[in-house]
């Protein structure tokens, strides 16, 4: 799996989308012109089609390589890059219909004109859709990028005193965290082998978690054990598409994994949708356990 560090941050990304989104306006720009200063006929059309594969193969290297690259480089490069092979094939196969058609009564120079006009409508064809499906292809990456690169630095279960959480909260007192776990708005955990030092959570003190969504949380619950609760909470779930209750209440992840579709729609779902798909799972893990 490919590690957070690795990826490209999201304004990283933004950037070069931009930039390759800039390079294929400006490559629809320039065949555009290059047709629309077409003359008809055998010598304005191979002009036109040449002049058009020099700017599609320019892009294509500046769009692979760039920022390695200058534009000088790459038009040097595109000198070396066409092969005669298949322009002889498409010349032995144009000759064969022509001599076809001229048997058929369709004078040469009318021949020529056909010629001309449908190699470089083809040819400007091929590079529209290329630019389309290049553009497609950015716009989901655009999409993708912020739903994958989204993942909380912090740590969710980090070990915090009832101080700590009181700050995190906005400046509660010790009593008052103590006092909302009493009345089960947030909860302690103990770890094994102590008999003192309850620890609080990191995540109850989050946007996205703490109050409300955490006390509505913790009442679909019901009696659960804290430590029950502290295992709802972390655990990945089928219910939420394979999300934890914490990444589905603050709408991130926590670890860099790949997520479905479907899962990356509850991810970037409203709040409110995402706190009743975390209620719903609550309520069935606390079934669960009383069954």
């Amino acid at each position: 799996m490919t590690s957070l560090s690795a990826r490209p941050t999201p304004a990283f990304s933004e950037g070069v989308l931009s930039g390759s989104r800039a390079g294929q306006d400006n490559l629809e720009q320039a065949v555009a012109g290059a047709l629309a200063n077409l003359k008809p006929g055998r010598s304005g059309a191979a002009a036109a089609y040449k002049e058009v594969q020099r700017l599609v193969l320019e892009n294509a290297v500046l769009t692979e390589l760039s920022p390695q690259v200058s534009p000088k480089a790459a038009a040097a490069a595109v000198e070396h890059l066409r092969s005669n092979l298949i322009d002889e094939a498409l010349k032995k196969s144009t000759r064969a219909h022509k001599e076809a058609l001229g048997k058929a009564g369709i004078p040469s120079s009318v021949l020529d004109l056909l010629q001309s006009w449908v190699e470089v409508t083809v040819d400007a064809r091929v590079v529209q859709r290329q630019i389309e499906l290049k553009r497609a292809v950015e716009s989901a990456q655009v999409q993708l990028v912020p739903q994958v690169s989204a993942v909380s630095q912090a740590d969710p279960v980090q070990p915090l005193s009832a101080s700590e959480l009181g700050q995190a909260l906005g400046g509660l007192s010790d009593e008052t965290v103590r006092q909302r776990e009493r009345s089960g708005e947030l909860f302690s955990i103990l770890r094994p082998g102590r008999k003192r030092g309850r620890e609080y959570p990191a995540f109850q003190g989050w946007a996205g978690v703490a109050g409300s969504p955490l006390t509505d949380v913790l009442a679909a619950l019901g009696p659960a054990t804290s430590t029950a609760a502290y295992g709802f909470f972390t655990g990945p779930t089928d219910l939420l598409g394979g999300l934890t209750p914490i990444e589905a209440l603050i709408g991130r992840l926590t670890t860099q994994r790949h997520l479905d579709a479907e899962t990356q729609d509850l991810l970037v779902a409203s709040s409110d949708e995402r706190l009743q798909a975390v209620i719903k799972a609550a309520e069935a893990y606390a079934a669960t356990l009383a069954a």
